[in-house]
């Protein structure tokens, strides 16, 4: 900021410079003219000072004065007026710049919390997955071991049941047996035999027809 107002004065008073050489030339062209169309008649004596050489001196002077005085005036006043145009210039697209850089910042910021969120959603969510899938695992076997042992718990019972049932049935069909033949004995043979030897030769022949089988 400094070097550009330096900058500009520098350019300011070039400028003036040449406005002063340019006018300087101006008057000395104009003074060539004027000697040039002297005529030595008595209306050169009555003509414009300031194209009289013996002025040259002090219209230099209060030139020099007056451009000098220009640029006090444009130095302490317009300069500093441009100079804090400039600086508030800069100082707003600085803090422009400073309030992009400040929220690229937090979007970022932002931008990886809701990265690290997600991710940590996600882990949490497979872990969850594993937990449930482990625990349908272990519930299942378990329930499947329980089925088995009521199953297996069932079929003994029922084939016990069953023995029972078929041991009845067999002892029931060896009494009644018996009992035929002790009838069949002592109408055919006229044998008169109780009902627990016809028993016993019946379960008898029984054992021998299941070892034979």
């Amino acid at each position: 900021m400094k070097r550009l107002l330096l900058n500009i004065l520098t350019v300011t008073s070039l400028v003036f410079i040449a406005t002063s050489g340019v006018a300087f030339h101006v008057m000395a062209a104009d003074v060539a003219g004027a000697e040039a169309g002297y005529h030595g008649d008595a209306e050169h004596q009555s003509g414009l000072p300031q194209l009289d050489p013996t002025w040259f001196a002090s219209q230099i002077f209060w030139l020099v004065i007056m451009f000098g005085s220009m640029y006090l005036i444009f130095a302490r006043t317009v300069l500093p007026s441009l100079s804090n145009t400039l600086e508030n210039r800069h100082e707003h697209v600085q803090g422009d710049l400073d309030m992009a850089q400040s929220l690229k910042v937090e979007a970022e910021n932002v931008h990886a919390a809701y990265e690290a969120s997600l991710e940590d959603a996600r882990q949490k969510a497979a872990s969850l997955y594993r937990e449930v899938e482990e625990d349908i695992k272990v519930k299942s076997e378990k329930q499947q071991a329980e089925l088995r042992e009521r199953l297996q718990s069932e079929t003994e019972l029922s084939e016990a049941r069953i023995q029972k049932t078929k041991n009845e049935a067999m002892t029931e069909m060896t009494l009644i047996a018996a009992e035929i033949a002790s009838e069949a004995a002592k109408k055919i043979v006229g044998i008169d035999t109780d009902l627990q030897s016809a028993q016993d030769v019946v379960k008898g022949l029984n054992q021998k027809a299941k070892k034979a089988a």
